[in-house]
């Protein structure tokens, strides 16, 4: 399949598709750049994220590509035109996110680390936003070892690890490891004020986020030894 550079994809493993017509309402009021064009990939049924991900990865010929959580709401309407003026300045950037860590601790928790940088607002209960805020992002950005997952941008493919993350968990660890075991970096870009609200609801970490952390370390642990 030809690359399209004109085209940016947002992607999205659906379950809910009220939360999901939410997050296209603000998908559809973004500001495109001109000659750029903006494709909504949906996939439901997904297995699992990493395979999602991947399904969609393999049919859609934008060179950019947005994975991005349905329950994501993207306020900052310029955020498209932020993204490709990150890529084009770095070309050796292969992952941009809203939040992350400078070095992935070594248990694979991200939030775990001693820098942590970015800022999105939260939406845990009905009628209750809240700014969840690290380190403040300079200008230029951050460069990250781990991004979270619920907004990560590329204009290079790398494939998901479908084949170790059958679950929900971890899949955005995985693809910082991979794109840095391609010589890739990955950033943090920097916002004014944060770009996004994510509506999380009340979610706890179950017994299958333990194992998805398990296959992490078992596939990168020595990697992350050596930083």
């Amino acid at each position: 399949m030809s690359e399209d550079a004109k085209k940016i994809a947002f992607i999205s493993c659906v379950n809910d598709e009220e939360m999901y017509a939410e997050c296209v309402r603000y998908l559809r009021h973004l500001d495109l750049p001109q000659g750029v064009s903006a494709e909504l990939v949906p996939v439901r049924g997904a297995p699992s994220m990493a395979a999602g991900y991947e399904a969609a990865r393999r049919a859609s010929s934008a060179r950019y590509k947005v994975y991005m959580h349905q329950d994501i709401l993207l306020t900052e309407k310029n955020v498209v035109a932020r993204l490709l003026e990150a890529f084009r300045a770095r070309p050796e950037t292969g992952l941009l996110g809203f939040m992350g860590c400078r070095r992935l601790p070594p248990d694979g928790v991200w939030w775990n680390a001693r820098e942590c940088c970015g800022s999105v607002w939260q939406v845990r209960d009905p009628e209750a936003m809240v700014r969840v805020a690290y380190r403040p992002v300079p200008e230029s950005g951050v460069e990250a070892q781990a991004l979270d997952g619920m907004f990560l941008a590329t204009q290079t493919d790398v494939p998901w690890r479908e084949d170790i993350f059958t679950g929900w968990h971890f899949y955005d660890m995985s693809a910082a490891m991979e794109y840095r075991r391609r010589g890739m970096r990955l950033m943090i870009l920097h916002f004014e004020e944060p770009p996004c609200i994510h509506e999380t609801g009340r979610k706890r970490l179950d017994d299958s986020w333990e194992t998805a952390r398990q296959v992490f370390l078992a596939e990168y642990g020595k990697e992350l030894q050596h930083g």
